[in-house]
């Protein structure tokens, strides 16, 4: 989309006014933590085990000093291999994931299907506006049920058909990532509103009708921004984030008119489709986590290759290539977990926690909740992890909203919103910078658009929110 004069124009800038890359900004980040654990006093919570899980979460009141514990500089970069084996289940579901991708691309089983819905598109003039909310809307839909890790191969797909509609890969990354806000403002999230219920004591999934609207309308805005945006840069390409940038492997290799569904195709897709679906029930009916889904990503895989006629030798190449296509975006992963890493062997995590949210047992109920929103937002950047922010933060959480006259709904929807919204714009969330790499968007680049994204829904949620605190949304 371009000639080139935007890199050119990138490269031509001063040293001191380049954004770093992504890996540099993430090393910087481990250096700052490891000075903060010389710095700032060590302490920690008391925790408990919830019951009928092994779930730990702290006690609230239990705060404590605890001996200084500085990370040394050996132990800071032990920690980079400690993030990767942190991480390390989540790096395979997305390296075989993207090897079963890369099969089924190979077949030419998606280009074709894609081809020739867009070639009807084209011939009944129809607007991609269209497109755009509904493969938004579909991906947030599978956001409720399965982690935005999964969808990261899709962005390949997102990304060409945009570019085949003559937008840029942004819209196309935003449009796989409507299965991130799809998860972060879903009604029914196991990983954060169960254990958000869990340590509340609410009735599982209660309060499920305020949140489904919710994530309606957040998905609704997430579709608005991004069409915006889309036509905006149909208009004026050279008004695009990522204007002059080679994407010339990311697009369709062959004229949409040309496209041919065959039976092997089908037999592909139907191997893909039954794969969410497995993964849907499994996740919903049998409490099946990340190693499950990789599993099936495996078998499905090996399945649609035998399907497209691949010989073994070739199904073996295309997941080491579909593998290989994520190698920055998995290293991104493992490295950004070495932040939470360094800040929980200085025992600093807790202190850093216990200082952002004693400031809110002073404030007015409504402003309380709308800066719930902004503390988990912060925390988030250290924690990206739902289940675990909730565990570190509601069981303080709840006694400051119980304070003000908050109803456990109430705290819970601000923990969503801060929470969930921003893993879409913090290089510190793994699946982000896959998607971002697949993209081939730089981060900064994707930042900018980001923060219109976040803006709009922040905007929904905290609307949800004054409405949460003025009817004093129950059951209790």
């Amino acid at each position: 989309m371009g000639d080139g004069s935007g890199r050119e124009k990138e490269e031509g800038k001063k040293w001191y006014r380049k954004v770093p890359h992504v890996f540099v900004l993430l090393m910087i980040m481990i250096v700052l933590c490891t000075i903060l654990t010389y710095v700032v006093p060590a302490g920690e919570f008391d925790r408990t085990q919830v019951e009928g899980t092994t779930q730990k979460i702290v006690v609230a009141g239990s705060y404590h000093k605890v001996e200084q514990s500085p990370v040394r500089i050996l132990g800071m970069f032990k920690a980079i291999p400690q993030g990767f084996a942190a991480s390390a289940g989540i790096i395979a579901m997305i390296l075989f994931s993207a090897g079963a991708f890369r099969v089924m691309t190979e077949s030419g089983a998606i280009e074709n299907v894609l081809g020739t819905v867009l070639h009807k598109i084209r011939k009944k003039k129809s607007s991609g506006t269209i497109v755009i909310w509904a493969v938004t809307f579909l991906f947030s839909i599978m956001g409720i049920f399965i982690g935005p890790e999964v969808h990261v191969p899709f962005t390949v797909i997102t990304v060409a058909v945009a570019l085949g509609m003559g937008f840029d890969a942004v819209t196309g990354a935003a449009m796989v990532l409507g299965g991130a806000i799809g998860f972060a403002t879903a009604p029914i999230n196991a990983s954060t509103i169960g254990t958000c219920d869990a340590i509340s004591g609410l009735p599982l999934f209660s309060g499920m009708g305020l949140r489904t609207v919710f994530w309606l309308c957040s998905t609704a805005a997430v579709c608005m921004v991004t069409s915006a945006y889309a036509k905006k840069i149909k208009k004026s390409p050279e008004k695009s984030l990522v204007y002059g940038m080679d994407v010339g492997e990311l697009e369709f290799t062959k004229d949409f008119s040309q496209c041919k569904v065959t039976k092997r195709h089908v037999a592909v897709l139907l191997c893909l489709t039954a794969i969410f679906a497995i993964t849907i029930i499994g996740c919903t009916q049998y409490g099946w986590y990340i190693d499950e889904m990789t599993a099936v990503f495996i078998a499905g895989g090996i399945a649609a290759g035998l399907a497209a006629g691949f010989r073994s030798e070739k199904i073996i190449e295309c997941f080491l290539k579909g593998a290989s296509d994520m190698v920055f975006g998995v290293m991104c992963i493992g490295i950004a977990r070495a932040i939470q890493i360094v800040l929980e062997n200085g025992h600093i995590a807790d202190t850093i926690i216990q200082a952002v949210t004693a400031p809110l047992a002073g404030m007015p109920t409504v402003i309380a909740a709308l800066f719930m929103t902004l503390v988990h937002g912060a925390i988030n950047f250290l924690i990206p992890s739902g289940s675990g922010q909730a565990a570190a933060t509601m069981p303080i959480m709840f006694p400051i909203g119980d304070l003000l006259g908050m109803t456990k709904q109430t705290s819970i929807l601000a923990f969503q919103i801060g929470d969930g919204v921003t893993n879409i714009m913090y290089p510190t969330v793994g699946f982000l910078m896959a998607v971002c790499a697949l993209a081939h968007i730089p981060f900064e680049k994707w930042f900018k658009f980001a923060l219109r994204l976040v803006a709009a829904i922040y905007l929904v949620g905290w609307t949800f929110l004054i409405i949460a605190v003025a009817i004093h949304w129950g059951p209790f």
